[in-house]
């Protein structure tokens, strides 16, 4: 894997070596190494803000600073809540969360950073989110990166065609799709995978933090895994070269990941960070990791070993059987329905299918391929509803966009035919989905409005308009859980994957990423099987390049 001009690769391993050297370095003087100081005058850099599990009264926000600092604080409302600092093997900077709670819902509070009694940063306005049945806006795309991503790395690789994305989509737009997602003024923006494309090289994670700052501060990018975010020695995005378990940034390679943010806690001891919920207004959101179940990128298949499953249906089943939820939607990166390059995922459909029928998943919001798409209402792989004029008033299916157009877009050979799921293949430009919640209509019902906005033809709608309405009554009536279902689902002609002062409670985050062993899943011949293949693949494209 390329790194890039910005710094050498460091793998955990080599960082601690280099840590030992050290070490015995400074046994020899003090004009070899000198333990760092600390400096009120260090400044602070790649400010955010995510949500809690409670939008409208937690919040967490977090920056890094380039040296180490005394008593990180966020000042908040008149109070200064303290922040827990936290640092990865092999990364120069140190990453400060501030977790506050028991905010005033729908309440807008003036903020800043700082450390050493000093604040730093200049102020930032953070709303917090409304209470159950306001109308909301938010906006989403995955597979974003740079603009100008290191053209000696490779940033996707597809084993099919053998052809890497820098190949085929030059120049990024990544910035202009983020301008397009903060001029919609949305609550907050969800990013479904492959975030940075760093790839191992972190100065590039800095440069896509520095370059969401304006936006993340006071509209919060929530995040999902995807296989860029798997950072492993010798690998291209989760392929692995060598089949070993050299892993550089972590046990799953998600240390950039699971440090740079601080996300809504799972309560799993292990896997903090790789899959949580959250809820805004009556919405359920449930971000998810496809890395841990999905069949082409074989890096982290079956790494929870289950657990991540569990999880799901116990969150799915809550928000189905709550009265304040009117919609569940849930966020991941590779796809379950998409006719791209990469495909409708086999293992995808397989873990999630029958939960999201039998627990009414309203919307899934996928990334992996990079272009727009939007399925019918489906029940598990067959269509259920297709929608006239884009209206969809049926309560027994869900509806997956693909939005991996995020920074570029790439045709794969299944673009030409898709599907019978496929509502719409409009979409090979850079662009941003947007979702319009009304809790009420006035009319009896309720409904999400989602269209597809065109980055790089300033904002032209690519699709508007296209409905997901259910009916008001109290809670989730209409709930898929009284569905009897088959047990399985034919694949069918798919094309797969080959405030208040007084409301704050001051809290301090624990983001650091635990030591633990695990194991990956390599019972399933078929994981097997593709995974030799991948690696065969890999190897023959990196023999052919320049």
């Amino acid at each position: 894997m390329g790194h890039g001009p910005h710094r050498p690769f460091v793998s955990r391993r080599q960082f601690v070596q280099r840590s030992a050297a050290v070490g015995i370095a400074a046994g020899a003087g003090p004009f070899l190494w000198q333990q760092p100081g600390y400096s009120a005058a260090t400044p602070v850099e790649q400010i955010h803000a995510t949500f809690g599990h409670d939008a409208s009264r937690q919040a967490a926000f977090s920056w890094m600073t380039p040296g180490p600092v005394r008593r990180p604080f966020v000042q908040i409302g008149g109070e200064r809540v303290g922040a827990e600092t936290v640092q990865y093997a092999g990364y120069p900077g140190y990453f400060h969360h501030a977790r506050v709670s028991r905010m005033l819902p729908d309440t807008a509070y003036r903020y800043a950073v700082g450390h050493e009694g000093r604040v730093v940063s200049t102020r930032a306005t953070w709303r917090t989110g409304p209470r159950p049945g306001t109308a909301f806006t938010f906006t989403a795309f995955g597979d974003q990166g740079t603009d100008e991503p290191d053209l000696t790395n490779i940033q996707d690789f597809d084993p099919t065609t053998l052809q890497t994305i820098t190949h085929q989509q030059p120049p990024f737009q990544a910035s202009l799709n983020r301008d397009l997602a903060y001029s919609m003024q949305p609550a907050f923006h969800v990013i479904v995978g492959d975030t940075s494309y760093a790839n191992g090289d972190q100065a590039v994670w800095d440069a896509w933090f520095r370059g969401i700052e304006k936006m993340a501060r006071t509209m919060p990018w929530m995040p999902s895994l995807g296989n860029h975010e798997i950072e492993i020695a010798g690998g291209i995005g989760g392929f692995s070269l060598l089949g070993g378990d050299d892993d550089s940034w972590g046990p799953l390679g998600y240390d950039a990941y699971r440090h740079r943010f601080a996300l809504p806690r799972n309560h799993d001891k292990d896997w903090e960070g790789c899959w949580y919920r959250f809820r805004y207004g009556s919405v359920e959101f449930i971000s998810i990791d496809n890395n841990d179940v999905n069949t082409e990128v074989t890096a982290n298949i079956g790494y929870s070993e289950g657990r991540q499953k569990r999880w799901v249906r116990q969150q799915l089943k809550k928000a189905a059987a709550d009265p304040d939820v009117d919609f569940i939607v849930v966020l991941m990166h590779q796809a379950a329905f998409s006719s791209g390059l990469h495909g409708s995922d086999p293992g995808v459909r397989r873990a999630w299918f029958k939960l999201f029928a039998k627990y009414g998943v309203d919307l899934v919001v996928q990334g992996h391929d990079h272009h727009y798409e939007r399925t019918h209402l489906m029940r598990r792989a067959k269509v259920v509803e297709t929608g006239e004029d884009g209206h969809y008033t049926s309560e027994v299916g869900t509806m997956y966009i693909v939005s991996g157009n995020g920074g570029g877009v790439q045709r794969g050979e299944g673009m030409t035919g898709g599907g019978s799921f496929t509502a719409a293949i409009q979409a090979m430009e850079v662009g941003t989905v947007k979702v319009e919640v009304v809790p009420d209509t006035g009319r009896g019902t309720k409904r999400l409005v989602i269209g597809e906005y065109s980055a790089t033809r300033g904002g032209a709608p690519i699709e508007e308009g296209i409905v997901i309405e259910r009916r008001l009554g109290k809670g989730r009536e209409g709930s898929r859980e009284a569905v009897v279902l088959p047990s399985e689902d034919p694949v069918g002609p798919l094309h797969e994957t080959r405030g208040g002062v007084a409301a704050l409670a001051l809290g301090a985050a624990s983001s650091a990423a635990p030591a633990t062993t695990w194991t990956r899943g390599t019972g399933d011949d078929e994981v097997a099987e593709l995974r030799g293949r991948r690696r065969d693949a890999v190897r023959r494209v990196l023999r052919d390049l320049p």
